[in-house]
Protein backbone atom coordinates (compact mmCIF):
# COMPACT_ATOMS: atom_id res chain seq x y z
CA UNK A 1 0.00 0.00 0.00
CA UNK A 2 1.45 3.33 -1.10
CA UNK A 3 1.30 6.16 1.44
CA UNK A 4 0.87 9.67 0.03
CA UNK A 5 3.16 12.00 1.92
CA UNK A 6 1.34 14.77 3.78
CA UNK A 7 1.79 18.18 2.22
CA UNK A 8 3.46 20.71 4.51
CA UNK A 9 1.23 23.49 5.89
CA UNK A 10 3.18 26.10 3.93
CA UNK A 11 1.90 24.57 0.68
CA UNK A 12 -1.76 24.95 1.74
CA UNK A 13 -1.14 28.52 2.84
CA UNK A 14 0.51 29.26 -0.50
CA UNK A 15 -2.62 28.14 -2.34
CA UNK A 16 -4.76 30.21 0.04
CA UNK A 17 -2.63 33.29 -0.61
CA UNK A 18 -2.96 32.75 -4.36
CA UNK A 19 -6.76 32.55 -4.12
CA UNK A 20 -6.91 35.63 -1.90
CA UNK A 21 -4.81 37.76 -4.23
CA UNK A 22 -6.74 36.53 -7.28
CA UNK A 23 -10.10 37.38 -5.71
CA UNK A 24 -8.87 40.76 -4.49
CA UNK A 25 -7.49 41.68 -7.90
CA UNK A 26 -10.68 40.59 -9.68
CA UNK A 27 -12.72 42.58 -7.15
CA UNK A 28 -10.69 45.74 -7.75
CA UNK A 29 -10.85 45.35 -11.52
CA UNK A 30 -14.64 44.87 -11.36
CA UNK A 31 -15.11 47.91 -9.11
CA UNK A 32 -12.90 49.99 -11.40
CA UNK A 33 -14.75 49.04 -14.59
CA UNK A 34 -18.20 49.55 -13.03
CA UNK A 35 -17.23 52.90 -11.50
CA UNK A 36 -15.74 54.19 -14.76
CA UNK A 37 -18.90 53.22 -16.66
CA UNK A 38 -21.21 54.81 -14.07
CA UNK A 39 -19.07 57.95 -13.91
CA UNK A 40 -19.24 58.38 -17.67
CA UNK A 41 -23.02 58.16 -17.53
CA UNK A 42 -23.31 60.47 -14.50
CA UNK A 43 -20.96 63.06 -16.02
CA UNK A 44 -23.07 63.14 -19.17
CA UNK A 45 -26.22 63.60 -17.10
CA UNK A 46 -24.70 66.49 -15.14
CA UNK A 47 -23.52 68.14 -18.36
CA UNK A 48 -27.04 67.97 -19.79
CA UNK A 49 -28.62 69.25 -16.57
CA UNK A 50 -26.31 72.21 -16.04
CA UNK A 51 -27.97 74.46 -18.71
CA UNK A 52 -31.37 73.75 -17.12
CA UNK A 53 -30.18 74.97 -13.73
CA UNK A 54 -28.37 77.93 -15.28
CA UNK A 55 -31.72 78.95 -16.77
CA UNK A 56 -33.27 78.80 -13.30
CA UNK A 57 -30.54 81.08 -11.95
CA UNK A 58 -31.14 83.47 -14.85
CA UNK A 59 -34.85 83.87 -14.09
CA UNK A 60 -36.12 87.37 -14.82
CA UNK A 61 -36.99 89.73 -11.98
CA UNK A 62 -37.84 92.81 -14.04
CA UNK A 63 -35.29 94.78 -12.02
CA UNK A 64 -31.98 96.39 -12.97
CA UNK A 65 -28.79 95.08 -11.36
CA UNK A 66 -26.52 97.90 -12.54
CA UNK A 67 -26.12 100.62 -15.14
CA UNK A 68 -22.94 100.48 -17.17
CA UNK A 69 -21.37 102.86 -19.67
CA UNK A 70 -20.85 101.55 -23.21
CA UNK A 71 -19.81 103.13 -26.49
CA UNK A 72 -22.36 103.51 -29.26
CA UNK A 73 -21.43 103.10 -32.96
CA UNK A 74 -20.26 106.75 -33.20
CA UNK A 75 -18.08 106.49 -30.09
CA UNK A 76 -20.30 108.32 -27.61
CA UNK A 77 -20.89 106.83 -24.17
CA UNK A 78 -24.39 105.67 -23.35
CA UNK A 79 -26.05 103.94 -20.42
CA UNK A 80 -26.91 100.26 -20.61
CA UNK A 81 -29.06 98.46 -18.07
CA UNK A 82 -27.73 95.19 -16.65
CA UNK A 83 -30.71 92.92 -15.95
CA UNK A 84 -30.99 91.45 -12.47
CA UNK A 85 -31.29 87.67 -12.48
CA UNK A 86 -33.04 85.82 -9.67
CA UNK A 87 -29.79 84.53 -8.18
CA UNK A 88 -28.37 88.07 -8.04
CA UNK A 89 -31.49 89.25 -6.22
CA UNK A 90 -31.03 86.49 -3.63
CA UNK A 91 -27.40 87.53 -3.16
CA UNK A 92 -28.31 91.19 -2.64
CA UNK A 93 -31.01 90.34 -0.13
CA UNK A 94 -28.45 88.25 1.72
CA UNK A 95 -25.98 91.15 1.79
CA UNK A 96 -28.65 93.62 2.93
CA UNK A 97 -29.62 91.33 5.80
CA UNK A 98 -26.01 91.18 6.99
CA UNK A 99 -25.80 87.42 6.41
CA UNK A 100 -22.38 86.72 4.94
CA UNK A 101 -21.63 83.06 5.70
CA UNK A 102 -20.67 81.34 2.44
CA UNK A 103 -21.51 84.50 0.49
CA UNK A 104 -18.57 83.69 -1.80
CA UNK A 105 -20.23 80.53 -3.11
CA UNK A 106 -23.51 82.30 -3.73
CA UNK A 107 -21.52 84.95 -5.60
CA UNK A 108 -19.93 82.45 -7.96
CA UNK A 109 -23.37 81.08 -8.80
CA UNK A 110 -24.18 84.64 -9.84
CA UNK A 111 -21.09 84.52 -12.06
CA UNK A 112 -22.40 81.31 -13.63
CA UNK A 113 -25.72 83.03 -14.37
CA UNK A 114 -23.93 85.91 -16.16
CA UNK A 115 -21.35 83.66 -17.85
CA UNK A 116 -22.84 84.15 -21.31
CA UNK A 117 -22.22 87.90 -21.38
CA UNK A 118 -18.69 88.96 -20.45
CA UNK A 119 -19.51 92.68 -20.25
CA UNK A 120 -22.40 92.15 -17.84
CA UNK A 121 -20.41 89.69 -15.78
CA UNK A 122 -17.48 92.09 -15.34
CA UNK A 123 -19.78 94.77 -13.95
CA UNK A 124 -21.50 92.32 -11.61
CA UNK A 125 -18.19 90.86 -10.40
CA UNK A 126 -16.98 94.34 -9.43
CA UNK A 127 -20.16 94.92 -7.42
CA UNK A 128 -19.91 91.54 -5.70
CA UNK A 129 -16.26 92.14 -4.83
CA UNK A 130 -17.20 95.43 -3.14
CA UNK A 131 -19.98 93.70 -1.22
CA UNK A 132 -17.61 91.00 0.03
CA UNK A 133 -15.17 93.63 1.26
CA UNK A 134 -17.96 95.59 2.94
CA UNK A 135 -18.98 92.40 4.77
CA UNK A 136 -15.45 92.01 6.14
CA UNK A 137 -14.44 89.26 3.71
CA UNK A 138 -11.40 90.68 1.86
CA UNK A 139 -9.87 87.22 1.29
CA UNK A 140 -13.06 85.97 -0.35
CA UNK A 141 -13.16 89.15 -2.44
CA UNK A 142 -9.71 88.29 -3.83
CA UNK A 143 -10.79 84.72 -4.58
CA UNK A 144 -13.86 85.87 -6.50
CA UNK A 145 -12.14 87.03 -9.70
CA UNK A 146 -10.23 83.79 -10.44
CA UNK A 147 -13.27 81.75 -9.43
CA UNK A 148 -15.50 83.66 -11.84
CA UNK A 149 -12.92 83.63 -14.62
CA UNK A 150 -13.08 79.85 -14.89
CA UNK A 151 -16.14 78.05 -16.24
CA UNK A 152 -16.09 75.24 -13.72
CA UNK A 153 -17.22 71.71 -14.42
CA UNK A 154 -20.83 70.56 -14.00
CA UNK A 155 -19.63 68.51 -11.02
CA UNK A 156 -18.29 71.61 -9.23
CA UNK A 157 -21.34 73.65 -10.24
CA UNK A 158 -23.76 71.19 -8.66
CA UNK A 159 -21.53 70.63 -5.64
CA UNK A 160 -21.70 74.36 -4.92
CA UNK A 161 -25.50 74.34 -5.18
CA UNK A 162 -25.76 71.25 -2.96
CA UNK A 163 -23.33 72.85 -0.52
CA UNK A 164 -25.61 75.90 -0.19
CA UNK A 165 -28.78 73.80 0.05
CA UNK A 166 -27.35 71.63 2.82
CA UNK A 167 -26.10 74.61 4.80
CA UNK A 168 -29.65 75.94 5.30
CA UNK A 169 -28.63 79.59 5.03
CA UNK A 170 -31.72 81.69 5.95
CA UNK A 171 -31.91 83.76 2.75
CA UNK A 172 -31.12 80.71 0.62
CA UNK A 173 -33.25 77.92 2.05
CA UNK A 174 -36.34 80.13 2.36
CA UNK A 175 -36.06 81.69 -1.10
CA UNK A 176 -38.49 80.46 -3.80
CA UNK A 177 -35.61 80.11 -6.28
CA UNK A 178 -33.71 77.63 -4.11
CA UNK A 179 -36.90 75.80 -3.20
CA UNK A 180 -37.44 75.27 -6.92
CA UNK A 181 -33.81 74.24 -7.36
CA UNK A 182 -34.25 71.73 -4.52
CA UNK A 183 -37.25 70.21 -6.32
CA UNK A 184 -35.25 69.93 -9.54
CA UNK A 185 -32.45 68.22 -7.61
CA UNK A 186 -34.88 65.53 -6.47
CA UNK A 187 -36.70 65.18 -9.78
CA UNK A 188 -33.49 64.75 -11.79
CA UNK A 189 -31.62 62.67 -9.17
CA UNK A 190 -28.74 65.15 -9.22
CA UNK A 191 -27.45 64.02 -5.83
CA UNK A 192 -27.15 60.43 -7.09
CA UNK A 193 -25.14 61.57 -10.12
CA UNK A 194 -22.89 63.67 -7.87
CA UNK A 195 -22.28 60.70 -5.58
CA UNK A 196 -21.34 58.51 -8.55
CA UNK A 197 -18.89 61.08 -9.87
CA UNK A 198 -17.51 61.55 -6.36
CA UNK A 199 -16.82 57.81 -6.10
CA UNK A 200 -14.90 57.99 -9.37
CA UNK A 201 -12.72 60.75 -7.91
CA UNK A 202 -12.10 58.52 -4.91
CA UNK A 203 -11.18 55.69 -7.29
CA UNK A 204 -8.40 57.84 -8.74
CA UNK A 205 -6.75 57.82 -5.31
CA UNK A 206 -6.88 54.00 -5.27
CA UNK A 207 -4.61 53.47 -8.28
CA UNK A 208 -1.49 52.93 -6.17
CA UNK A 209 -3.29 50.26 -4.14
CA UNK A 210 -4.41 48.48 -7.29
CA UNK A 211 -0.76 48.39 -8.39
CA UNK A 212 0.17 47.04 -4.95
CA UNK A 213 -2.41 44.27 -5.22
CA UNK A 214 -1.25 43.41 -8.75
CA UNK A 215 2.31 43.08 -7.41
CA UNK A 216 1.09 40.81 -4.62
CA UNK A 217 -0.84 38.78 -7.18
CA UNK A 218 2.32 38.16 -9.23
CA UNK A 219 4.25 37.27 -6.07
CA UNK A 220 1.60 34.74 -5.05
CA UNK A 221 1.72 33.05 -8.45
CA UNK A 222 5.52 32.83 -8.33
CA UNK A 223 5.32 31.49 -4.79
CA UNK A 224 2.81 28.85 -5.87
CA UNK A 225 4.80 27.60 -8.88
CA UNK A 226 8.26 27.71 -7.32
CA UNK A 227 7.53 26.78 -3.72
CA UNK A 228 9.55 23.54 -4.07
CA UNK A 229 12.66 25.47 -5.11
CA UNK A 230 12.82 27.87 -2.18
CA UNK A 231 13.82 27.24 1.44
CA UNK A 232 10.88 27.04 3.82
CA UNK A 233 12.09 30.12 5.71
CA UNK A 234 12.00 32.23 2.53
CA UNK A 235 8.55 30.87 1.67
CA UNK A 236 7.20 31.92 5.07
CA UNK A 237 8.71 35.38 4.71
CA UNK A 238 7.17 35.95 1.27
CA UNK A 239 3.85 34.50 2.39
CA UNK A 240 3.66 36.80 5.41
CA UNK A 241 4.37 39.80 3.16
CA UNK A 242 1.56 38.76 0.81
CA UNK A 243 -0.93 38.35 3.66
CA UNK A 244 0.07 41.75 5.09
CA UNK A 245 -0.45 43.25 1.62
CA UNK A 246 -3.96 41.78 1.46
CA UNK A 247 -4.92 42.95 4.95
CA UNK A 248 -3.48 46.46 4.63
CA UNK A 249 -5.00 46.98 1.17
CA UNK A 250 -8.46 45.95 2.36
CA UNK A 251 -8.13 48.22 5.39
CA UNK A 252 -7.05 51.24 3.33
CA UNK A 253 -9.75 50.70 0.68
CA UNK A 254 -12.39 50.42 3.38
CA UNK A 255 -11.30 53.72 4.90
CA UNK A 256 -11.28 55.41 1.49
CA UNK A 257 -14.81 54.27 0.68
CA UNK A 258 -16.04 55.21 4.16
CA UNK A 259 -14.65 58.70 3.66
CA UNK A 260 -16.75 59.00 0.52
CA UNK A 261 -20.04 57.82 2.02
CA UNK A 262 -19.69 59.39 5.48
CA UNK A 263 -21.06 62.89 6.18
CA UNK A 264 -18.35 65.40 5.32
CA UNK A 265 -17.55 68.78 6.85
CA UNK A 266 -18.34 71.93 4.90
CA UNK A 267 -14.65 72.86 5.01
CA UNK A 268 -13.80 69.56 3.32
CA UNK A 269 -16.41 70.08 0.61
CA UNK A 270 -15.25 73.65 0.11
CA UNK A 271 -11.65 72.44 -0.32
CA UNK A 272 -12.81 69.91 -2.93
CA UNK A 273 -14.59 72.59 -4.93
CA UNK A 274 -11.56 74.88 -4.89
CA UNK A 275 -9.23 72.02 -5.87
CA UNK A 276 -11.31 71.50 -9.03
CA UNK A 277 -10.62 75.06 -10.20
CA UNK A 278 -7.29 75.54 -12.05
CA UNK A 279 -6.40 78.97 -10.66
CA UNK A 280 -6.46 77.56 -7.13
CA UNK A 281 -4.39 74.44 -7.79
CA UNK A 282 -1.15 76.38 -7.96
CA UNK A 283 -1.33 77.95 -4.50
CA UNK A 284 -2.81 77.20 -1.09
CA UNK A 285 -6.06 78.89 -0.19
Amino acid sequence: MVTIPEQPMIFSLTITALYLMTLLLLFLISITVITIYKNKKATRELSLLKPIFITLLQGETGEIAAIMKVSNPVGDLMDMDVPMHKIEKVRREMVQSGEHEHLLWLSILVCAAYQGDASYKGEIVDLMKKDLKSQGLPEDAEKLIPLCKYTFSPYSFFRIILFLLDKNIPHVSSDPLFKEIGKYFKNYNVTKALTTTGKFKVLLTMVKYIVLVATGFVMSWLLFYFNNLLPEGVLWLVLVNILITVASTLFVLWNIMQKQVSPRSYEEIEADIISDIPDFRIRPT
